[in-house]
């Protein structure tokens, strides 16, 4: 292998000026180093020196940088991919789920929910609130919503919140209900949804805003914010991430970041992006915030909410649900006024801030950008970079506006192979032709950053390569792909996890490339992932995440 790459590097080594005379802290030899700068080219070898590149070259070159406290390390021909970042990602909610909060991701049936409940239930104290998570239902037997009574029959005593995969509805048993005071009579809030069965009675499942009816009245312990970030940043490097855009944080959540930071102990770089009702007034009283580690400069909105639990806002109605239980048309929900998104648009162009809006639904995309692009006239600024969360659903009219507008799509590849089961049968097949489009969006001109969205779907960064380019199960159904035309190639899919992700974050200029100058971010895998047979993709191993240089992760 090295013998190749060796052929491959005819125009030499990248060192900084005066590379020879000055002694590198760190070097990373005979390695297959895939660097993603303009010139595509490969390399064998690193040299680290203040937590930035200063060599990129052939082995015997960088090996001239060594000096008597150069630690050397040598990968062995491992291939080395520069510093992967999950362009949107929650870093509690994993982290909570890493310290113990019911995980009901592997539940093949309601069955196993109740199951699952009930055991925690026997070992809680009366009146203990049971919280969990990431049920799917769309991966069960019958494939619909489930409803509270059994899950009230094996929990009297104790409350139980279960949110759906897609965070955007939850389930919660009779005393759930009791304590926040939601009966049969409760309206319906703006942008929400409180589902019942044909005879009127509470199934327990709300939808989007409604779901706040629940979790306002949730008296719970909640775990200490430094450990929950702590224990999902140690997920996140053992799976190769060097970065996280971290969707939707508080202002409290950035003041235990800033914490971390001062005791050493922030490894990751974070991208922050304050929580919509935080944001008009957090940029007004803290500004911007823009470091190596931590950066909070952008916002996160809503415009709607998920398709898996039909709350994402659409054009036309659901296929499988087009009207709603008092016979009206029924189109899923807008979350949040598009008045207010433009509103918001306008401040952040004012103060320099990016604003990100999570947008599913075809309308709610349509919306979304009409708030950008009438925000962008009242207040002209080329360099905005406003973003899209998601645009998982996107009318073929649209998909040129990205590019004109300069939005950038903020996407989730595997998004697409967990959801491929079900979306024709939510939209229909012509409309689905629109449905996770990366190809056409590229070929519009439009940027995308890749991310995962965790923990919706796993922080794995390598199910989102084998996504983006196969659009297939890990055992490769559908043969051909899901919709094959909108698949990408793995270099594309790696630079919307790399150079892109950098872009959407301002931060191109620090981080996304391998060159001498930018910061010392890359990780090493067990095998080339641009080469190997795409079904190896998934069963990549990290071997060590290096980030300013420094190993932060090491594989036992």
């Amino acid at each position: 292998m090295i013998g190749i790459i060796t052929a491959i590097l005819a125009c030499g080594a990248l060192l900084d000026e005066p590379a020879q005379s000055d002694a590198a802290d760190a070097l990373f030899i005979n390695a297959n180093v895939h660097t993603f700068d303009a010139g595509g080219r490969r390399a064998e070898a690193l040299a680290v020196r203040g937590g930035r590149l200063v060599g990129v070259g052939r082995t015997e070159e960088i090996l001239r940088l060594r000096g008597d406290a150069t630690a050397v390390h040598d990968l062995g021909g491992r291939t080395v991919l520069p510093g992967l970042i999950d362009a949107h990602g929650h870093m509690a909610g994993l982290g909570s789920f890493g310290l113990g909060r019911l995980d009901l991701s592997q539940a093949s049936s309601f069955d196993d929910v109740v199951a699952i409940v009930a055991e925690r239930a026997r070992a809680a104290r009366p009146g203990e609130w049971i919280l969990g998570g990431r049920w799917d239902h769309e991966s069960w037997p019958q494939r619909a919503l489930p409803s509270h009574a059994r899950l009230s029959e094996v929990s009297p005593e104790n409350p139980v919140w279960l949110t759906r995969v897609d965070g955007h509805a939850g389930i919660a048993n009779a005393a759930a209900l009791r304590l926040a005071g939601v009966s049969r009579e409760t309206s319906e809030p703006a942008g929400g949804a409180i589902l019942r069965d044909e005879r009127g009675e509470l199934t327990g499942v709300l939808v989007d805003n409604a779901m706040r009816l629940v979790t306002a009245a949730i008296d719970a312990p909640q775990p200490d914010t430094l450990d929950v970030l702590r224990q999902a940043q140690e997920m996140c490097l053992a799976a190769g991430l060097t970065g996280v855009h971290d969707a939707g944080v508080t202002p409290a959540d950035v003041e235990a970041y800033r914490e971390l930071e001062r005791r050493g102990e922030l490894k990751l770089r974070i991208y922050g992006m304050i929580a919509a009702p935080y944001a008009l007034f957090y940029f007004r009283e803290k500004g911007l915030l823009v470091g190596e580690r931590l950066t909070v400069r952008a916002c996160k909105l809503y415009a709607d909410g998920a398709m898996g639990s039909r709350g994402a806002w659409l054009l036309a109605p659901y296929a499988d649900r087009p009207t709603d239980d008092d016979g009206r048309p029924y189109a899923g929900l807008a979350t949040m006024e598009p008045a207010f998104i433009r509103q918001v648009a306008e401040d952040g162009l004012r103060r320099g801030y990016q604003v990100c809006t999570h947008a599913i639904g075809d309308r709610g995309n349509r919306e979304t950008l009409d708030a950008y692009e009438a925000a962008l006239r009242a207040m002209p600024k080329t360099d905005h970079r406003f973003r899209i969360e998601h645009a998982q659903l996107l009318s073929l009219a649209d998909i040129p506006r990205f590019a004109r507008l300069g939005v950038i799509a903020s996407m989730q590849p595997t998004h697409c192979t967990s959801d491929m089961r079900w979306v024709e049968a939510r939209v229909g097949p012509e409309r689905a032709r629109g449905a996770y489009a990366w190809a056409s969006l590229l070929r519009s001109g439009a940027r995308i950053a890749a991310g995962s969205d965790f923990p919706v779907e796993s922080h794995n960064p390598f199910l989102g390569l084998y996504a983006a380019a196969t659009r297939q199960t890990a055992d490769g159904r559908p043969e051909g792909g899901w919709n094959p035309q909108e698949c990408v190639s793995r270099e594309e899919a790696l630079r919307m996890m790399t150079l892109e992700a950098a872009y959407a974050a301002f931060e191109e200029d620090r981080k996304g490339a391998l060159r001498p100058g930018l910061l010392a971010d890359f990780v090493v895998v067990d095998r080339d992932v641009l080469t190997c047979p795409p079904r190896d993709i998934p069963a990549t191993r990290v071997l060590m995440t290096v980030i300013g240089g420094e190993v932060v992760y090491r594989a036992p």
